[in-house]
Parts: C-alpha cells; structure tokens; sequence
C-alpha cells in the first residue's frame, strides 16, 4: 500500500529505531541514516550500531550499512538501509517524509529538507519554521502527542521518573578516552559497583542498584561529562531487548503523523 513512499529517518538512537520499526512494520520504505560514531546508549534497542559492526537487530528486524548504490539491494534481502548521515545525498532520493529524530534539545537553522512534510521528534523544532509537525517526547500526559502549533515541552536536562529515579541513574564519564566495561546488557548492579574504566585508570561505578540498561559502545571516545550508561532501578522486570513503553509511543505518533498527512495529500 505504502511501497512508493520513501521515508528518511535521521538518527538512529533509541526513539529513532523504535519509528523505523514501526513505519517498516507498516509497509513503509525506510531510509536511516546515523554518524560514524554514534553515541546511542540503548544498543540492544537501536539500530546505530549497524555503522559500526555493519548490521543490527532491533525486536527481529535487521538494519545493515551500505552506500547509497546499496540501498535497492539491502532492502531486497529484507533490511533497513542505513547509510552515513549525508543531507545533499538522501534529498536526491526525493524522500516524501522526514523524521528528524536527532534529539536536537536545540534548534538549528541550518536543516533544509526540500519540500518533504517534516516530523520532529521533541525540543529543537518550530512548526513552520523547521518542521511541518512535532511528536512531544517528555514524558507524561502528552507523551507521543503530535503537536501542530509551536513547540515541544523544552529541554530540562532531567531524564524521565523511572523507579522512582531521575539524573542518578545516568553513568556518566569522569574523564575523556576510551570506555572498558566490565558489565553488560541486563546484568544487575549494586550501587557504587565498578562496572567499567575509562583508559584502564578512571573508575567508572555504578550510580545505583538495578539492571544495566545502556551502555556506550567501547569504540566510541567519549568526552568527560558524557552520558555513557544508564542504570534502570526497576530491575528484572524491565527488558533490556524490548523497545520502551516511551519509545514505542512516540514511533506510532510519528506512525499517525505520517498516515494523516498522506491522507490529507489525497483528499
């Protein structure tokens, strides 16, 4: 139904991937894009990973590297194309729809998508300025929200209640380097636990008991001050390899978003 629109998702961190997985689940051709070194730390449920071990799974679907001459032949075998985040060279593919999903936090003069209807994800968008629509991404009452006036909730800098938890659950880097974890995906921590070191000298421990939820990628060198992890309270209960309650609602208001506009284009 979907197979001649071409959609361009731009990131592929945690909310990023939950909306490709629901516009491709959809029947929607999708696009990813992400840097070189992406700094995702959910890898279990994001597809960023492709541009650096080459391919990634989230929830049974696959996304592989490739170059733009690539994309026709990874879709066929049943992929997500995802190539290295080049403006000048996904506009030539003339996509219908962009979903900015970069988190800006801050907005950007600079975005030129053509005459594709835009979604945003969260703060860093204006309808009608940069975007023809936003999908609010704080948490709460209006979470997934499509909003067509304004702006999204801003940024706080306060990540989402979990447990009870707010800031104290990020792990975040005490010094710049090379990360070393010494814990992975689902492992349970206690609070001040070594779980990692940065240049094999600086002590990286955990902020918190509970289950280990993010990560940062070892190849990935990080600067002092960086979120790096994330260590959920909740415990066992919470599924490491699942997409979030979050996430999941803020891809199927892009989901609607999109279906509403495409609608509207054949009234």
């Amino acid at each position: 139904m979907f197979d001649d629109i071409i959609i361009w998702v731009r990131g592929a961190g945690e909310l990023a991937s939950a909306t490709a997985c629901s516009l491709y689940n959809s029947g929607f051709k999708v696009i990813l894009t992400e840097l070189p070194r992406p700094l995702a730390i959910r890898q279990t449920v994001t597809f960023s990973n492709a541009m650096i071990e080459g391919s990634a799974t989230v929830e049974g679907l696959r996304a592989e590297r490739c170059e733009l001459a690539g994309i026709t032949a990874t879709r066929n075998r049943g992929s997500l194309p995802m190539i290295p985040d080049d403006p000048l060279a996904i506009v030539s593919l003339q996509p219908q729809v962009v979903v900015d999903a970069r988190m800006l936090k801050r907005e950007l003069p600079e975005m030129k998508y053509g005459t594709a209807f835009v979604v945003g994800l969260g703060p860093g968008f204006t309808v009608g300025n940069n975007c023809n629509v936003i999908i609010e991404t704080k948490r709460g009452h209006n979470l997934g929200k499509i909003i067509r006036e304004g702006s999204a909730s801003a940024n706080t800098g306060v990540p989402g209640n979990l447990g009870g938890e707010t800031k104290k659950r990020l792990v975040i880097a005490p010094a710049a380097g090379k990360v070393e974890w010494q814990v992975d995906f689902g492992d349970i921590v206690s609070e001040n636990e070594l779980i990692g070191t940065v240049d094999h000298k600086q002590r990286i421990l955990a902020p918190l008991t509970g289950i280990v939820r993010g990560l940062i990628s070892p190849v990935v060198a990080v600067t002092k001050g960086l979120k790096i992890g994330d260590i959920d309270p909740r415990g066992k209960i919470v599924n490491v390899n699942s997409i979030s309650d979050k996430a999941r609602s803020i891809g199927r208001g892009v989901l609607e978003a999109i279906l509403q506009f495409l609608h509207k284009s054949n009234d």
